[in-house]
């Protein structure tokens, strides 16, 4: 299968004055596969939106990203120039401007894109808004983001993306501020979308069922590593690297007599302290292996 993505020996370090750098993301190659979703899975702090902003060109100023090559759609590109790629936030109240009107987001990205009058555009946009699910979309163009539900918010969010004309759409964690019902529902909107324009996806998420529902393939990440990748049925009928084994442990399986169950850091974090390398377990799916054999609780 092609690629759409294929980035080798990513690293990205703070450099803040009069500190020396930390190294938050340690040398990782990411692959995405065109035309499929795939999954980026792990707790906060893993690195999965670090990575995700490096991608786009939109890490904070504090933070330096290094690589040793980059390629889009198998061609090599210059890190800096802007890839034909958009993004779904987190949470859509931060990222909507609150003094302007949906109307207005809409319209600039359209405009930004496409050369067309703001009448054509206003057009579009309504009929973008009437696509992703949005009721009376004359009317919400109008409205500021306060007026509207997080769920119709993030609908919003959706339908800038696609107005950007992406080859690649990143969702990162798109559900994380809505209540469960929304959030079937976005998720439901956002695969119907994937496979309509045959899109290259990424989605990111800490919920390993999420991922398990939506994606094709799967990346492991663990303190600014990725620790297993594959796809998404060899990753969970076979889980190799220890932090994915916990990660599925602590899958809730709905029973109520179930404890919650914690995951050992203390038992990863001194499994990941020895020399590691990746392993194939099929050619397409790997993890990263101890080096040498060491007994550890």
């Amino acid at each position: 299968m092609s690629k759409i993505i294929t980035i080798k020996n990513l690293t990205i370090q703070t450099h803040k004055k009069n500190q020396p750098p930390t190294e938050l993301i340690h040398g990782i190659d990411l692959t995405i596969t065109k035309g499929k979703i795939t999954g980026v899975v792990g707790e906060s702090g893993s690195g999965k939106s670090l990575t995700m902003k490096a991608i786009m060109s939109i890490l904070p100023e504090s933070l330096d990203a290094h690589m040793a090559s980059f390629r889009f759609n198998e061609e090599p590109v210059d890190f800096h120039k802007r890839l034909p790629a958009s993004m779904i936030f987190q949470d859509p109240m931060t990222a909507l401007n609150p003094l302007r009107t949906i109307g207005y987001h809409l319209v600039e990205v359209i405009q930004r894109f496409q050369h067309m009058s703001k009448r054509q555009a206003l057009k579009l946009a309504e009929a973008e808004l009437e696509k992703v699910g949005i009721t009376y979309p004359a009317k919400r163009l109008k409205q500021y983001p306060h007026e509207l539900s997080g769920g119709m918010r993030q609908r919003v969010m959706i339908a800038m993306a696609l107005l950007a004309k992406p080859e690649l759409l990143i969702a990162d964690e798109p559900t994380t501020a809505l209540d469960v019902t929304i959030q079937a529902q976005i998720l439901t909107l956002i695969k119907q979308i994937q496979k309509e324009e045959s899109l290259s996806m990424v989605l990111v998420s800490h919920d390993f069922g999420i991922i398990a529902s939506m994606c094709d393939e799967i990346k492991v990440m663990y303190q600014g590593k990725i620790v297993e990748e594959g796809l998404t049925e060899e990753v969970f009928a076979n889980p190799q690297h220890l932090y994915t084994k916990e990660l599925l442990k602590a899958i809730p399986t709905g029973d109520k007599s179930d404890k919650l169950y914690a995951i050992n850091h203390q038992a990863l974090q001194a499994f990941m302290q020895h020399e590691h390398t990746f392993k194939k377990v099929s050619p397409t799916h790997r993890y990263l292996a101890l080096t040498k054999e060491v007994a550890y609780d």
